[in-house]
């Protein structure tokens, strides 16, 4: 014990020896202000910013306690159909973490429950782990010859990388648990310790599948012999055993993860000339790993290439395969370490200031949006309110192929530069200007988010709330009413406030679109009286599935009236463009014409209504 205590006290020491030597403000160097100011954004961050797939999964957790054996049949029943979809690992680790809560009396009532402290206490568990994966890269660092001074630089890069601070702060989400064993693995496997190398890489694919394709790429690189490439493999596999085979006789087990639907995710066939349905994502990785394979490196040499390989294995994976945004922390320790061996490092970070703001704009149509603060510290006084103002209408830029297009000539670029024939020699020379880029790429990427969605909630304190909205309903893609001259589409809606700020409908666009004429009018349903129109064309309309606004100023209204909305245009037959629609159910807001034999259900057009109250 006493001991211990001595390692722990000249630890605690050697870090205030370390902070006392730093420099308050160094513009070249790591200093105080540096860590000050990014823990101070970070804290923010933490409190204000929560994802509600945390919730579901920390509080689908609290079922292991009592429902050990059978955790994915009561989940089922527990949420009425909702599937708990990954393997026991994760839920494991939540059960552990939410121990206190569970021993204080704050389990949740049901799978939905909204508890800020308990939202906060599951934050904080793959926050905590964050900062230990940081730690790892230093030492990771440390054994590439980086040095002290650039290993701490190196750690403090990881921690105030944008792709981690989004997934991490902003999402809120434990990609992290995958990423520490992945980043523990690499460890290994550049101390040479390979069983241990390959049970880390194991551990990581029980939280994440992706984890055995980055393992896959680093043993096939160190190891050429069969019997050895077996044995490893076989060592990783043993965490998925043990999880998978106790429960592969369960119904449930085997509908939950292995229907998951994100493991459709891979298969996104490719036509090639002759060739059909070829699998872009497994060609490329394929292809990585037989380069993998036969490249044959020295000691001095490994980790270079390690690192190369496995942001090939990021390229294949991020730029040939469907996504969700969080995954993004996955790639993040490979490409910081790839930036710090890199003589481009400072090209590579500027870089990825456009990947992120490129996928903030494409996930904010509708899934990582302004809704985060509606987990945080400022639910309190947002009070779950619907947004009026949405950060996809601030950023304004709607071109999805374009902004697709931008985020994978990045992961490209992070490949082709980060071959090893571009890492630096000088392992221990920081880079000239690469301390203030990577400033500039933490505040930029935390700016680019939290000023749009700061806006959004500036205009519910303001009063703009939502009258009606159904444009997050699932899509019904067949469900179309085509634009057509002489068909006039009318929409009824209710108010419920004193004006009406916006009219935002999911519009249905083909490609190579001819130009045509819209009018918009708004009336009294009782009276007929005008109260809103406008001329115009169908030129901005060029997105498909994208919402665009009908209404390009305020209209006042009264409170509890319907009012019709007529959209008429001057498009011949067949011109490709329409209005996407819902089942309307027993909702006031009704289609009215056309009338559709083939949907004489009530339906709504797919839209968002948006009010001062």
């Amino acid at each position: 014990m006493k001991e211990k205590a001595i390692k722990k006290q000249s630890f605690l020491n050697r870090k205030k020896a370390e902070w006392k030597e730093m420099k308050l403000w160094n513009a070249d160097e790591l200093c105080r202000v540096d860590w000050i100011v990014s823990i101070l954004i970070l804290t923010v961050l933490f409190f204000t910013c929560v994802h509600s797939d945390v919730k579901l999964t920390g509080n689908r957790s609290f079922l292991m306690y009592k429902h050990f054996t059978d955790f994915y049949q009561a989940s089922y029943e527990q949420s009425g159909g909702y599937w708990a979809n990954y393997l026991p690992s994760t839920f494991i680790a939540y059960a552990i973490w939410n121990l206190p809560l569970y021993l204080t009396g704050h389990a949740p009532e049901a799978i939905l429950t909204n508890s800020f402290v308990n939202l906060m206490w599951y934050k904080l568990l793959p926050v905590i782990i964050y900062f230990i994966t940081a730690q790892l890269i230093y030492h990771i660092g440390k054994e590439m010859g980086f040095g002290e001074k650039k290993s701490l630089l190196c750690k403090f890069a990881f921690l105030v990388f944008p792709m981690g601070v989004f997934s991490q702060f902003i999402f809120s989400q434990y990609d992290i648990f995958t990423v520490f064993f992945m980043v523990l693995g690499l460890y290994f496997f550049l101390k040479n310790k390979m069983w241990q190398f390959a049970l880390a890489f194991g551990m990581a694919s029980t939280f994440k599948y992706h984890a055995v394709l980055y393992f896959a790429a680093l043993l096939l690189l160190k190891e050429k012999k069969i019997r050895n490439l077996i044995r490893y493999t076989l060592i990783m596999a043993v965490p998925l055993m043990v999880e998978i085979l106790p429960n592969l006789s369960s119904d449930a087990f085997r509908r939950n993860v292995f229907g998951f639907s994100a493991l459709e995710y891979v298969k996104k066939p490719f036509s090639v000339g002759f060739f059909s349905g070829i699998n872009l994502m497994a060609a490329v990785a394929a292809f990585v790993l037989v380069w993998a394979y036969q490249k044959k490196v020295d000691k001095d040499a490994t980790a270079s290439w390690a690192v190369f390989f496995c942001v090939a294995v990021s390229f294949s994976v991020f730029g040939f395969s469907t996504w969700n945004p969080q995954w993004v922390l996955l790639m993040a320790p490979f490409l910081v370490l790839n930036i710090f061996m890199n003589e481009n490092g400072s090209l590579l970070l500027m870089i990825t200031n456009i990947f992120m703001l490129a996928m903030y704009i494409f996930c904010s149509q509708s899934m990582v949006d302004e809704r985060v603060l509606n987990g945080g510290i400022l639910k309190y006084i947002l009070k779950d309110r619907n947004f009026a103002v949405r950060m996809w209408d601030i950023y304004r830029f709607h071109d999805q192929e374009l902004l697709c297009t931008a985020m994978w000539i990045v992961l490209l670029l992070y490949v082709v530069f980060g071959h090893p024939r571009y890492h630096s020699k000088k392992g221990s020379t920081i880079s000239r200007g690469l301390v203030w880029q990577i400033r500039a790429a933490f505040l930029f990427g935390v700016a680019a988010f939290v000023l749009p969605m700061s806006v959004c909630a500036m205009g519910v304190l303001q009063g703009k709330t939502v009258f009606f909205d159904n444009s997050r309903q699932n899509m019904e893609m067949e469900n179309v009413v085509m634009l057509e001259r002489d068909h006039p589409i009318i929409q009824e809606l209710t108010a419920d406030g004193k004006e009406i700020t916006g009219i935002k409908i999911r519009v249905y666009t083909e490609t190579n679109l001819d130009l045509y004429s819209l009018k918009v009018v708004l009336r009294d349903k009782d009276s007929g009286e005008v109260l809103y129109e406008s001329e115009g064309d169908t030129y901005g309309l060029k997105e498909n599935t994208a919402l665009y606004s009908f209404l390009k100023h305020s209209v006042e209204v009264e409170n509890g009236k319907t009012y019709q909305l007529e959209i008429t245009t001057d498009a011949p037959q067949n011109s490709g463009i329409g209005l996407y629609c819902v089942t309307a159910g027993k909702s006031p807001e009704q289609l009215v014409q056309p009338h559709d034999e083939e949907h004489p259900e009530k339906r709504s057009l797919q839209m968002c209504v948006t009010g001062i109250e």
